[in-house]
């Protein structure tokens, strides 16, 4: 994606341009796009409208990266979000209305008052003679009212009689002829809350500053524009984060922030800003649409607590923009050619565009979603290989594909369950995990033929791992889910070994998943095109917080002619366009589907959420063939017992949800089921095989243009 992004240079030091980016901001903007390969265009948007304009149209990019402030008048940040829609290019960041309210402080106080949102009482003057309420109770905060990053603010802003209150009013009006707030001062602490509208819980961490009154000279806990521009003046400040204060105060906060970005309507991300009283009832400040991306900043202070790297932000901040406009984030890729070794894979469905259900996802969009989840590859391609005894040569198209569950789980056991939809195919350990309902080694996918290999090669890892079990004392059961790679891959030679086992599992890491043909899924097919292993996440709110629950499939199932997605069967067209000699017709495929949840469940109730998943194959076109295996193994991170404790205690304390409240979670199930399938298409870029075989890549333009066709008749 071509990403425009729109800045004003600070070409000074003075408060005129205090706003503005430097240039370091943009190159660290622009190494972040690139990071996240998009084109980034930096388009410098000061000067007269219309070589704004020029300048905008020659870079044409596809979506405006705005953090552009604008240096004239009230209206000068909306000035460019009502240029962009004028020129009808999408941006990130609110529109026109949003930033022309927001900032006119008095104004989105007056607005914020009205839907029940506490703010200091105080008033707009705009001359020098204008009376002051007299119910106005001394200390006042003095201001400009459309100014942002403290602009106007010193240690002399809060004033404590008349006489003060009419220099200050006085003195800022030369300055400031838009009009100054004087307003209640509200005692107490400093706080920000940011907002990342594709952020699992969309609020971070709540920020607070601090300030030495000893090096700032002042009497009042305000945070002035001397101390934001660092120097000597930013040594009072100190930033904590998490903020340090109470769950009580935490939660009227975290309350009134929700509310304030509810009632603005502030897409992809801003800051509201926060003094907390001494009796802890928090009052709106300010909501800002543009909050700076500056490292120190709140935003990023905030992201990094969350483990948010910068271009980790950017890539939520594009994700919801592009969400809003209805855009890929990413245009298709041409498939490698059949044979090349998978390299990078292509994108997946939801970076093209095609977003599966309604609920968000995680972060990452993957089972890692889940806290403490891992996921390893290990990964067999090779060509002309020369097998012991055999004569002639032959392709290996396999690997194995490692789930790590947070945690030890042979220590500390996580509750599991099951379903088998259709039998013909094999999860080892599963019985015990649908008789016992507990889950204590990492999950393996492999191929058919690798199976035995896997499960010997998780007991050399456990027993190196656990004493107790190199002692001989304890025996586990190692969970292998398989599918039959063999039109691909030679099942002779491309038997994976224990070895290769512990290697996905030594490799297993959070973040982002590979997917497509990489792993288990190397040689595995689905609906006829080239792709094994997908993953997608789902996360949702309830009373007690936010919830996760990840996906991730070894997919190797289906015919063309079923494919479906977004409820369009778009395989009736493709199956007229691909020839059928060259498929395979023996094999009706299986499927394996892991599921991670971090709401505490029973195992009956993991049972029931891996039911819902089989919807979620079926939804991508699957009738579960009467050859085919359809296995699901289903676990939750928040529900754990000591293996000790289950053996010493005659009862065991769990945690779960009601049954009357599970609903939103079989949805999530529903929908990252079928999106995980999707992706291990999408991202694959085709695979060649054995005896010249080749299984090809879903063709993303087609789908595409297959999709639009059925929105327009639709």
């Amino acid at each position: 994606m071509k990403i425009g992004i729109a800045y004003n240079l600070r070409t000074d030091d003075t408060e005129n341009s205090a706003e503005n980016l430097t240039q370091a901001d943009v190159d660290r903007l622009s190494d972040a796009f690139a990071s996240l390969k998009h084109v980034p265009i930096p388009i410098e948007v000061s000067g007269k409208p219309q070589e704004v304009i020029e300048r905008i149209l020659n870079a044409d990019p596809d979506l405006i990266f705005n953090v552009a402030e604008g240096t004239i008048g009230s209206s000068r940040e909306a000035f460019y979000p009502s240029l962009y829609e004028q020129l009808q290019i999408p941006f990130s960041g609110g529109n026109a209305s949003l930033l022309h309210m927001n900032l006119d402080k008095h104004l989105s106080k007056t607005v914020l008052a009205a839907r029940g949102i506490k703010v200091p009482r105080g008033i707009l003057v705009s001359r020098p003679d204008q009376e002051i309420p007299a119910d106005l109770d001394y200390p006042l905060m003095i201001k400009p009212n459309s100014e942002g990053s403290s602009k106007g603010i010193t240690q002399d802003s809060v004033v404590e009689n008349p006489d003060q209150a009419r220099d200050r009013i006085r003195d800022l009006l030369k300055k400031y002829p838009l009009g100054v707030i004087v307003e209640e001062f509200i005692e107490g602490k400093e706080l920000s809350v940011p907002f990342l509208e594709s952020f699992p819980r969309k609020l971070l961490s709540i920020v607070e500053h601090t300030f030495d009154l000893g090096v700032s000279g002042g009497k009042y806990n305000i945070y002035d524009y001397d101390m934001k521009q660092g120097g000597e003046a930013g040594k009072a400040v100190r930033v904590v984060c998490p903020a340090e204060i109470t769950p009580e105060e935490e939660k009227s906060v975290f309350e009134m922030a929700r509310h304030v970005f509810d009632v603005m309507d502030c897409p992809d991300l801003g800051r509201v800003d926060v003094r907390l009283r001494e009796d802890g009832v928090p009052y709106f400040i300010e909501l800002n649409p543009l909050p700076s991306l500056h490292p120190d900043a709140s935003l990023m202070t905030a992201a990094r607590e969350s483990g948010l790297e910068f271009k980790e932000v950017l890539r939520l901040i594009l994700r919801s923009a592009t969400r809003r406009y209805h855009i890929p984030l990413r245009q298709p890729k041409k498939p490698s050619l059949p044979g090349e070794l998978p390299g990078m894979p292509r994108v997946s469905a939801r970076e093209l565009g095609i977003f599966v259900g309604r609920l968000s996802t995680g972060i990452n969009n993957a089972i890692t979603d889940v806290k403490g989840v891992k996921v390893g590859h290990f990964t067999q391609y090779e060509d002309q290989v020369q097998l012991p005894g055999i004569p002639g040569t032959t392709t290996l198209r396999s690997g194995v594909t490692a789930i790590l569950p947070a945690g030890g789980t042979f220590s500390r056991r996580l509750v599991a369950g099951g379903y088998v939809l259709n039998g013909v195919g094999e999860m080892a350990g599963l019985t015990q995990v649908l008789e016992l309902g507990w889950l204590e080694t990492p999950i393996i996918l492999t191929n058919s033929h690798s199976v035995g290999m896997a499960h010997t090669g998780v007991v050399n890892f456990m027993t190196r791992k656990y004493p107790e079990l190199a002692a001989g004392e304890e025996v586990v059961m190692p969970i292998v889910g398989e599918a039959d790679d063999s039109f691909l891959n030679d099942p002779v030679g491309g038997v994976n070994t224990a070895r290769n086992v512990v290697q996905a599992i030594e490799s297993a890491q959070s973040g982002q998943v590979m997917q497509g043909s990489v792993g288990a899924g190397t040689g595995m097919i689905s609906y006829d095109f080239a792709g094994g292993i997908g993953t997608a996440s789902r996360v949702f709110n309830m009373d007690e917080g936010l919830f996760t629950v990840g996906v991730l499939v070894m997919s190797n199932l289906g015919r063309m002619r079923n494919l479906t997605i977004e409820g369009q069967v778009v395989g009736k067209t493709l199956d007229e366009l691909y020839p059928m000699e060259g498929r395979r017709e023996r094999q009706e495929g299986s499927i394996i589907v892991v599921v991670a949840t971090d709401l505490p469940l029973l195992s009956s109730q993991l049972n029931r959420v891996s039911r819902r998943a089989a919807l979620g194959l079926g939804r991508t076109g699957s009738y579960a063939a009467s050859s085919s295996g359809e296995i699901v193994v289903a676990f939750s991170t928040a529900n754990r017992t000591l293996r000790s404790a289950s053996r010493s205690n005659h009862f065991i304390n769990l945690r779960c949800i009601s049954d009357s409240h599970i609903n939103l979670l079989y949805e999530a199930v529903i929908e990252a089921t079928e999106e995980a399938v999707l992706n291990a298409m999408f991202c694959s870029s085709g695979m060649s095989g054995r005896q010249g075989r080749e299984a090809p890549p879903l063709p993303h333009d087609l789908v595409l243009d297959i999709l639009r066709k059925g929105r327009e008749i639709g």
